[in-house]
């Protein structure tokens, strides 16, 4: 009799361990960190490139169409990277031949099995469209996932297209940091394209390339989204400005969209007090943006907000580019002088800024955390 106590007793815990199990693995499962986001690796107005995470070994599928029904699907591909002791897995899943300007539904899901819940998003405007629209610019986070969350939310009800970012996520570029800023962006990453600049927190790490899918060979690239030629570079140091100067040269040239907006982690013109102008930026590029008409110049990495006069050939003229040094969304703050080209300069705030652009004008407005106005500006275009 002991005996058998003993073996029913073994059994019923053996049962209670395994169903312990197996909720933990449908937790697990359910739980797991899906970095779930959107980008372009190509037309904004046609295509939607979606990302997320998974465990080892799966197959993935996205659903969607204009309605719930998910009238079409694609399935994913998956790579890989090493991180520590960890192989990390994403998906990237590329929508293709879809209307411009319209609402999809989707959710994605994978063979682990998991599925998530229904999201969706708007394609882009076509080239040369001059339909009305906003863009979200955000930099330099720098592990403070608490105001990253914050102004992602604001985000969400600013009513803005896409999601411009400036570098400088996280603080070291490890993976935990990244799992930590994707979870800051859930339920917003998942509806709304982000497209980014490499920042120097970034380094060298395949974290950051890994994670996010974008045109040509995603270091510098170019998007026609409406009226606007969006100009993606990478400033980080003088051998590669230098590397992109005939890319640059040869895409600014084809470019037949009245505005252009360049941007790159690293400011050109900036009085900020702690790393200040980029003379070698200046040597290589500005030159360059001059002759090619470029309207707008967008960076971070000096943590203070700074909006030029408009500058050509090195001094103060009307028809040159507006130089903007976008303060932090993390709470790394310095300190910002005044210089000859300086407009507005803004130090120790963390913010965003949102641009609205409207036919011949751009209008931007730089807003802190709790949404009080810091700067409004409104630039006309020389020759709409």
């Amino acid at each position: 009799m002991r005996i058998n106590r003993h073996k029913k007793l073994f059994t019923i815990g053996g049962i209670v361990i395994l169903t312990l199990l197996l909720q933990l693995s449908l937790v697990f499962a359910q739980d797991f960190p899906r970095g779930l986001h959107l980008s372009w690796q190509n037309d904004p107005a046609t295509t939607m490139t979606l990302m997320w995470r998974s465990g080892p070994d799966t197959e993935g599928v996205v659903e969607y169409g204009t309605s719930p029904e998910y009238a079409y699907s694609v399935e994913s591909e998956v790579h890989s990277y090493r991180y520590g002791r960890t192989d990390v897995y994403w998906h990237t899943a590329e929508l293709t031949g879809l209307e411009p300007n319209t609402i999809y539904h989707y959710r994605v899901g994978t063979s682990e099995p998991w599925q998530s819940e229904n999201y969706t998003f708007k394609t882009g405007i076509p080239e040369g469209d001059d339909t009305p629209f906003r863009i979200a610019v955000i930099t330099d986070t720098h592990g403070h996932h608490d105001n990253q969350k914050k102004v992602l939310e604001a985000i969400k009800e600013e009513n803005v297209d896409f999601i411009l970012g400036l570098g400088d996520f996280t603080d070291t570029g490890n993976q935990v940091e990244w799992d930590i800023w994707f979870s800051a962006g859930e339920g917003l990453l998942s509806e709304m394209p982000f497209i980014s600049v490499h920042g120097n927190h970034e380094g060298n790490q395949t974290t950051y390339w890994e994670q996010f899918a974008y045109p040509g060979n995603e270091r510098w690239f170019s998007l026609d989204y409406g009226t606007v030629h969006l100009v993606f570079l990478m400033a980080a140091s003088e051998p590669l400005a230098v590397e992109q100067v005939p890319w640059i040269q040869q895409d600014l040239q084809a470019n037949n969209n009245p505005w252009t907006i360049a941007m790159g982690h690293i400011p050109l013109y900036s009085a900020g007090l702690n790393h200040g102008s980029s003379d070698y930026l200046i040597a290589h590029w500005a030159s360059i943006f001059d002759e090619h008409g470029v309207n707008l110049y967008l960076a971070g990495h000096n943590h203070c907000y700074e909006r030029s006069l408009p500058v050509k050939d090195g001094r103060v003229d009307a028809e040159g580019v507006m130089y903007i040094t976008h303060g932090p969304v993390g709470e790394k703050l310095y300190a910002v002088g005044q210089e000859w080209w300086t407009d507005v300069a803004i130090e120790n705030v963390s913010m965003y800024v949102l641009y609205s652009v409207e036919g011949s004008q751009i209008k931007g407005t730089a807003k802190a955390l709790d949404g009080s106005i810091l700067d409004e500006f409104v630039l006309e275009h020389p020759s709409f």
